[in-house]
């Protein structure tokens, strides 16, 4: 619903600025705040419910009747709250397009290049005294996110590849604000293809950089329960494994069963 209290105040930012009588300067204001409320209104996610979207649009329609049979006096608390309020809706307008999803969404694109290099691996079996080693042949995987940015590019031994995301599941009255589940991807991990080869060579798991650093504090925070916040529900995804020795692209999805690769149509 957050979104759809900025397109009201939106509106409400353009009928202030038709007022008669204005100066130029405040009919210049309301035209940039109604301008800020239009784009967090397209960059937050529009949950929609009737009840509170009614409340909210009576409020927006007493403010402006109230601008426009009042004279507005000039108030710090006033200014201050608005600047408050912009200030909430462009931090969960960013913090949702690093992190917003919802069931059946794409979050990211896994890329298997084919190009493969030659590695020394040592590793040591919890049953085994001695160490092992020996080379394996490592395929190139690209992880990128929705507009095609790289999140990583590594080199992977082993069978398959597979990616595991930590997924906050955002409940009432939460969802009201707009945020949808949050979602973010930690690690790419490689598999074999039966048990005897996954029990006796070795594994690896690479964790995945934050696309926004300054936001994985906070991440951690909701992710580990740091802060107790009722309404928030943790969990960790994993998807299907992907053969290293094909080669393809493939879409990273939310499903109901957790992550699944639905590969790109050509």
């Amino acid at each position: 619903m957050l979104s759809w209290f900025f397109f009201l105040l939106a509106l409400r930012s353009y009928i202030l600025a038709c007022q008669p009588k204005k100066s130029a300067t405040s009919r210049s204001v309301d035209i940039v705040l109604g301008t800020f409320a239009l784009i967090l209104f397209f960059l937050l996610p529009a949950e929609f419910f009737w009840k509170p979207f009614a409340v909210l649009a009576a409020m927006v329609a007493v403010s402006i009747y109230l601008r426009f049979t009042r004279p507005y006096t000039f108030s710090f608390y006033s200014i201050a709250g608005w600047g408050c309020l912009y200030t909430i809706g462009a931090f969960a307008a960013i913090a949702c397009a690093v992190f917003n999803l919802a069931e059946n969404k794409k979050v990211a694109k896994v890329i298997l290049t084919g190009q493969t290099r030659c590695e020394w691996i040592t590793w040591k079996n919890p049953s085994q005294l001695n160490i092992d080693g020996a080379w394996f042949e490592s395929h190139e995987v690209i992880v990128q996110d929705l507009q095609g940015k790289e999140i990583c590019r590594e080199y992977v031994y082993g069978d398959l590849v597979g990616l595991r995301a930590e997924v906050v599941t955002i409940e009432w009255p939460f969802r009201l604000l707009g945020f949808s589940n949050l979602c973010h991807l930690e690690t790419l991990y490689n598999g074999y293809k039966t048990a005897q080869r996954h029990n006796r060579l070795p594994h690896a798991a690479l964790a995945l950089p934050f696309s926004a650093v300054f936001f994985q504090h906070l991440w951690e925070n909701l992710y580990l329960g740091k802060w107790r916040i009722p309404g928030l529900k943790t969990a960790a995804l994993e998807s299907a494994y992907l053969p290293l020795n094909i080669q393809g692209e493939y879409w990273l999805v939310v499903g109901s069963s957790g992550l699944m690769a639905e590969p790109l149509e050509k």
